[in-house]
């Protein structure tokens, strides 16, 4: 697709709440058209570029005829599925239906071929990402005309690093156990420290069809050089709007960069690993910590029920923000799978919520555990945080009765529980400065655990008065443990998981998840290395025998 084409889509994209039609007159030929020197020079063309890379991040659909397909926000609800950290819990009431959660493949990997490379999934991360991805190309070739586009450039480059970074975590095949009972067995072996092709703007034709799949050493290269652009380029930026990246979110991107590369030992030539890479984990974040001028969220916003994790804050470093434009309709939406409030969504009869072994482990001091429904479905002491009245709780005049350990952490827009236009009007954080604090707490602790328990002391500090870090526990799981409730529900634990080797354990008695996601694995689960589809392989001779091996009926699940 030409460039005046990737322009004109936008224009049909964005709406005229984003292009007004004299900003569109001026900008364009009366054919539709303009040249990529012609959008180079015009500030109103290339904000229309810049505006189209958040705004395709949340309304990207690829046509899996599933409902979670709209964008990265539906991404985001596969990877906390795909972990175990979030699932439904309305089957555990009479009359609650499990399946009213749209992740199915996600959710159940050892009872569906879904995820697997001729899955009916199987392309929803990986054409999501190269969508986002030939945005951000088309966005650095057209900016790189222009000396005035340094900004944008900047914005481009930390997009498209963004995008290869979660790739690269995906898509890294590392090491796995099968079980014993599963029908499958499992080796990364022949594919191991492989990520994904990396296509750069302005490659041709024939070079994307024979793109083999890029080395860890050579994917974090790369991800550097655009971050390390970003950072030159942002550095006396500040968007206009927290959907746009800043320096400080740059900062952060390399924090988790730096992160992933510290859970290795391999040596290489061009990017740290082990020891080196974890101090420069912690020396990010510190520096996005800095940068942001951010501070954590409160007691009182975070329980917020109008405006709880919907509004952007000022924790939020970065965001998606959804608009009445970007609302696709009642179902393709954020809110209408997450916030039990939709009356009219997914989310009120699924009921996403959290392990029952991870609730009771939240310190009783711990505010964080008030959006979760207790054990004893009390409903007067989730009721200052929902907007269900007790008769709606109970099921009536809504899908079915609210179960236990059900989340009230993402809530409509305004609290409003019939209207979706208005509803699912909300935003959705991508970073926020408290994955800062915990970076920085869990990347010193591998190297100075002295110097990394005040770290991690000081965080809970402002969640849970009187908490002290508990004996037994090793200090990075403890960390990593409080990263996987600060973060519940915005998919992010799932790279600190798969780093760690940290398994699943929703097989174990006492168990709450559903029927075919009662799984416990011993490390991590081998279908968190994702696979590459099968039409993105027929397409690409260089990943011909280099996929990752189908992870499915590697385990079975308890029930």
């Amino acid at each position: 697709m030409k460039m005046n084409q990737i322009i004109k889509s936008t224009v049909v994209l964005l709406g005229s709440a984003v292009l007004c039609a004299g900003c569109i007159e001026e900008t364009f030929p009366e054919s539709g058209y303009a040249t990529g020197g012609q959008i180079a020079e015009s500030p109103f063309a290339q904000d229309g570029v810049v505006a189209a890379m958040p705004t395709i991040l949340i309304t990207n659909y690829v046509d899996i005829e599933e409902h979670f397909d709209f964008g990265y926000p539906g991404i985001m609800g596969a990877l906390d599925r795909l972990a175990g950290e979030v699932f439904p819990v309305s089957g555990n009431m009479p009359g609650g239906n499990q399946y009213y959660d749209r992740w199915q493949a996600y959710l159940y990997p050892c009872n569906s071929t879904g995820l697997d490379a001729s899955g009916y999934v199987s392309r929803f991360f990986y054409d999501n990402y190269y969508k986002f991805i030939y945005t951000t190309n088309e966005a650095i070739a057209l900016f790189g005309q222009s000396e005035a586009a340094n900004h944008n450039q900047g914005v481009a480059k930390a997009f498209r690093a963004f995008c290869y970074l979660d790739l690269a975590r995906l898509y890294d095949p590392l090491p796995a156990k099968a079980s014993a009972e599963g029908e499958r067995s499992y080796d990364v072996s022949a594919v191991a420290g492989l990520t994904v092709p990396i296509a750069r703007e302005g490659m041709t034709m024939e070079e994307l069809e024979n793109n083999p799949r890029a080395t860890r050493e050579e994917m974090f290269e790369f991800i550097f050089e655009d971050l390390d652009a970003a950072e030159e380029l942002l550095a006396d930026y500040t968007p206009a709007t927290k959907n746009l990246p800043s320096l400080a979110v740059v900062y952060g991107l390399k924090a988790r960069a730096y992160l992933w590369l510290g859970g290795f030992d391999e040596q290489y030539a061009t990017v740290p690993t082990g020891e080196a890479a974890y101090r420069k984990a912690a020396e990010y974040a510190r520096k996005a910590i800095d940068a942001s001028g951010a501070q954590i969220t409160t007691e009182a916003q975070w329980l917020d029920k109008t405006t709880g994790f919907n509004t952007v804050i000022g924790s939020w470093m970065w965001a998606m923000i959804q608009s009445t434009d970007t609302v696709l309709n009642n179902l393709l939406s954020w809110t209408a799978h997450m916030a039990p409030d939709a009356i009219w969504g997914y989310g009120n009869g699924a009921q996403p919520g959290i392990s029952v072994f991870s609730y009771n482990r939240i310190a009783s001091s711990d505010f964080r555990k008030k959006i979760f429904v207790n054990g004893d479905r009390d409903y007067a002491a989730i009721s200052p945080y929902t907007n269900l009245t007790a008769a709606e709780f109970e099921g009536e005049d809504a899908m079915a009765a609210i179960a236990p350990y059900a989340s009230f952490k993402f809530h409509t827009n305004g609290g409003e529980k019939r209207n979706y236009s208005l509803g699912n009007v909300t935003s959705i954080p991508l970073m926020r400065v408290e994955e800062m604090y915990l970076i920085e707490a869990e990347a010193v602790a591998h190297y100075d655990e002295a110097a990394a328990r005040p770290l991690l002391q000081s965080f809970m500090a402002a969640r849970a008065p009187g908490y002290t870090i508990p004996a037994g526990n090793g200090l990075v799981e403890e960390i990593v443990f409080q990263k996987r409730i600060e973060f519940w529900g915005e998919g992010i634990i799932i790279y600190d998981l798969k780093r760690l080797d940290i398994g699943m354990q929703n097989g174990n008695n006492g168990t709450n998840a559903p029927s075919m996601a009662q799984i416990t694995t011993d490390g991590r689960a081998p279908w968190w290395n994702c696979v590459i589809p099968l039409s993105a392989v027929q397409q690409n001779k260089g990943l011909t025998g280099k996929n990752n091996p189908n992870a499915t009926y590697t385990y079975k699940s308890v029930k």
